[in-house]
């Protein structure tokens, strides 16, 4: 399945991160009116209610090949060919930009599979769709579903930390409108939690970068390279951020690594 390399939210690190330092006070009204009703009922996007709207609007061709898709997989009894089918129907979605359908088929995909990463597959492809421009209640509920998913697959993997520092991108990605440093707090216990892990302080770095707060971002990604000395990206954010600093020495010594 081509999603575990397509949307990898924690190699991507799809984070726009300066709202959560400034302009809270105008995160939009409506935004937390809806977190707070509850209101977003997620029959409005099951398959059989949504498909429909989704497909509005697509090439003929596109129309064609789901509905062959979807065909098959109405009539198939296997599990193993059902399986396939919506993977094949979720990998379809995702190439046409609906994490939402996308995202639908690989939790039904995980549902079936009951592993870690199918789960983990699930929430990725529901939260590529949180960087997207899209309505309010569709982010809503993708980072809904995106979280559900990572927490399936916390509890079926409980020592992976990549399930958790995930799930913190998602709040970064789209924050809560009541806690909008949620992302970035739970970020800091992981940090505190799996100290030999180089990949929160990657993310805290990038957040720091991305604010503007490069001495922060120093610390971050010097103790990260401290822990992966090899890996490239964090090499590369290195060699931005002792840039920014004007470290050209420092920055210098990383190019090797970067360079991969």
């Amino acid at each position: 399945m081509k999603h575990k390399e397509q949307v990898l939210y924690i190699v991507g690190a799809l984070i726009l991160a300066g709202v959560l330092y400034f302009g809270f006070d105008n995160y939009p009204s409506s935004t937390k009116a809806l977190e707070k009703s509850r209101a977003l009922n997620a029959k409005e996007y099951d398959l059989a209610s949504y498909g429909a709207e989704a497909k509005a609007g697509l090439k003929e061709e596109d129309t064609k090949h789901l509905e062959t898709l979807e065909a098959q997989l109405h009539h198939t009894n296997e599990d193993s060919v059902k399986t396939e089918l919506q993977k094949q129907l979720s990998g379809y979605w995702f190439q046409l930009k609906d994490p939402i359908m996308a995202g639908l088929y690989a939790g039904e995909v995980a549902s079936r599979e009951g592993t870690a990463t199918a789960w983990a597959i699930a929430g990725t492809t529901y939260a590529s769709g949180l960087s997207k421009d899209l309505e309010q209640k569709k982010k809503v509920f993708l980072r809904e579903q995106a979280i559900a998913a990572f927490e399936n697959a916390i509890s079926l993997d409980p020592g992976a930390i990549d399930h958790r520092v995930n799930q913190a991108l998602c709040y970064i990605e789209f924050p809560l409108a009541d806690e909008p440093m949620k992302g970035i707090q739970m970020l800091v216990e992981l940090s505190n939690k799996y100290p030999d892990s180089a990949v929160p302080p990657f993310h805290l770095a990038r957040l720091a970068v991305q604010t503007g707060q490069y001495e922060r971002a120093q610390t971050r990604i010097e103790q990260a390279l401290a822990l992966d000395p090899t890996n490239a990206r964090a090499a590369c954010l290195g060699i931005e951020i002792y840039t920014a600093l004007n470290k050209h020495e420092e920055a210098k010594a990383l190019e090797a690594v970067c360079a991969g």
